[in-house]
């Protein structure tokens, strides 16, 4: 039977399906002639027909698209917005990983060079689903030091992820919009290659420590909700204040991004008005600490509770930034799905001073030589998109995780990954690697794929690779073989393309980029730090 689907008062996607975006389905046949025997799972896929859409009589948005069912009365079919991934199969796949990289009772058994997987609850959402922690190394640098038990967190009874010495730590996440699956699938391909034996992937452990939340919203994933938790909040717009009470997979990040980048937790509850702080010591007694607000939570004692989020809440990034500490964050993406801009792109944050512009774009330069389907040409710096407030609501981009973590730590590779769901306007030549010049590689398409899990899943493992170049440690670069060279040369292509468009903008009058200084000198601290990395 030929049909027609009309699916009516979805979110409004103009503009997504005028760029040839379709849904996706799968067929579940159900049992072969054999009773006992039945077809493995079904795969998703695009529908073949472009859907029509409009607006009704009543304003509400209408998909529409055919399908002919099959004759098998056994088969079913199951449609969805774009590839979906649940938070069952989150769960499926992190188990999985737990059992392939079991933890010895004895440290002191593995060597440098073995994996490092935990998998912890760092909070419990607001229906009580468990929001995952992932710690992924090497056991280079481990110590038996176990890290603090932040307030408020980590709810089960399980010890804590150890401590790893002189090693940067890099903090990913992805789904805070439930809607945008893109990133879940950016996430696996991220956790499969760093948990692969590639050797590249086996120095990212040797030198880094990845702290990673594949999902913070489940309770919207779960629900099937597009851009909102159970509250309706958009919960990428509360990272400056968030609530342990109402938000708290946010709450759990910051808290999570603040003790990475001190060293040392910093308490809520102990901060005071006017930015005055109490610190606590990693190797302090957590339990005793944390017995402080044992009695006022278990006692139910609202008006304290809320007393101390108040608290909590009076604190502004200002308090937080330490200008001359040495942090130890080296990198924080939050990985999400586009629903109108083409292609897989970046977010960054926009600086008064040229050498911290340079360094922000290094990163998604990098991605540009590492994966065909990146736009850096889509990417977006300005000071503009750091505080754009949203349509519906009104609320700023300022709280979002990319913003706030700048505002709180000062990180200057502090991203948004966008990944659209349907394709990319153009494809990226890929260099060769450097090491490995005659390596049989694939004939590249001039014309740019529909973007499939796959597909993200690769844009994971650039991310990944493109840290060993924004490092100066990856072996088998594809650098010395680009347009660029060196570090050194991307650095300076960009300084140039900088000077040249700041120029521009100021003679036609623009502010957008103009108040940035093109003529600040270099300091002597900038320079050891420019000369360190490249």
């Amino acid at each position: 039977m030929h049909v027609r689907l009309n699916i009516v008062s979805s979110n409004n996607q103009s503009k997504m399906y005028s760029q040839g975006m379709t849904p996706v389905f799968k067929v579940d046949l159900g049992k072969t002639d054999k009773s006992s025997e039945k077809f493995c799972k079904a795969s998703w896929s695009r529908i073949k027909e472009i859907p029509t859409y409009q607006i009704n009589n009543n304003q509400e948005f209408v998909l529409s698209f055919s399908h002919r069912a099959l004759k098998n009365i056994e088969a079913t079919t199951y449609y969805a917005f774009t590839y979906p991934y649940t938070y069952t199969e989150l769960c499926n796949s992190l188990s999985f990983y737990e059992k392939q990289f079991p933890l010895s009772s004895d440290i002191r058994e593995n060597n440098e060079t073995d994996i490092y997987f935990y998998r912890e609850t760092i909070v419990k959402s607001l229906e009580n689903r468990s929001v995952d922690l992932l710690t992924i190394s090497s056991f280079k640098g481990i110590s038996e030091e176990r890290e603090c038990r932040l307030f408020g967190l980590f709810p089960e009874d399980k010890p804590r992820s150890f401590v790893f010495k002189n090693k940067k730590v890099i903090i990913m996440s992805a789904r805070v919009h439930p809607g945008e699956t893109p990133s879940s699938f950016v996430m696996n391909g991220l956790i499969k290659y760093l948990v692969s034996k590639d050797e590249q992937a086996n120095i990212l452990r040797q030198n880094y420590v990845f702290k990673l939340i594949p999902m913070l919203n489940p309770d919207g994933v779960a629900r099937g909700f597009y851009r909102t938790d159970t509250r309706g909040c958009n919960l990428n717009r509360f990272y400056l204040k968030p609530s342990l009470k109402l938000h708290p997979s946010i709450y759990a990040a910051r808290s999570l991004i603040l003790y990475h980048h001190f060293g040392y937790e910093l308490r809520d509850e102990l901060i005071e008005e006017n930015s005055t702080s109490i610190f606590c010591n990693s190797s302090d007694n957590n339990d005793e600490l944390n017995a402080k607000m044992k009695p006022t939570i278990l006692n139910n004692d609202v008006d304290s509770f809320n007393a101390l989020l108040k608290k909590s809440q009076s604190c502004t990034a200002d308090s937080f930034t330490n200008k001359g500490l040495d942090s130890g964050l080296y990198l924080y993406v939050d990985f999400h799905g586009h629903a109108s801009k083409k292609g897989i792109f970046m977010y960054g944050n926009n600086f008064d001073n040229i050498v911290d512009n340079i360094e922000c774009m290094v990163y998604p330069t990098l991605m540009t030589i590492n994966n065909q389907n990146f736009h850096y040409t889509s990417c977006n710096f300005s000071k503009r998109n750091m505080y754009s407030k949203d349509k519906k609501f009104g609320l700023s981009k300022e709280g979002s995780g990319r913003v706030a973590v700048l505002k709180y730590t000062g990180l200057v590779r502090s991203y948004t990954l966008e990944c659209n769901y349907n394709t990319g306007r153009f494809v990226n030549y890929i260099p060769p690697k450097v090491n490995f010049v005659s390596e049989r590689r694939p004939i590249q398409s001039v014309i740019p794929p529909k973007f499939t899990p796959t597909v993200f899943e690769q844009v994971g493992k650039s991310l990944a690779i493109s840290i060993l170049d924004l490092s100066n440690l990856n072996p088998n670069s594809r650098l010395d073989s680009s347009e660029f060279k060196s570090l050194t040369g991307l650095r300076e292509i960009l300084r140039s393309n900088i000077i040249n468009d700041c120029n521009r903008t100021r003679r036609l009058g623009s502010k957008s980029t103009s108040s940035i200084n093109i003529d600040t000198p270099i300091t002597s601290k900038q320079f050891l730090n420019l000369k360190k990395r490249t």
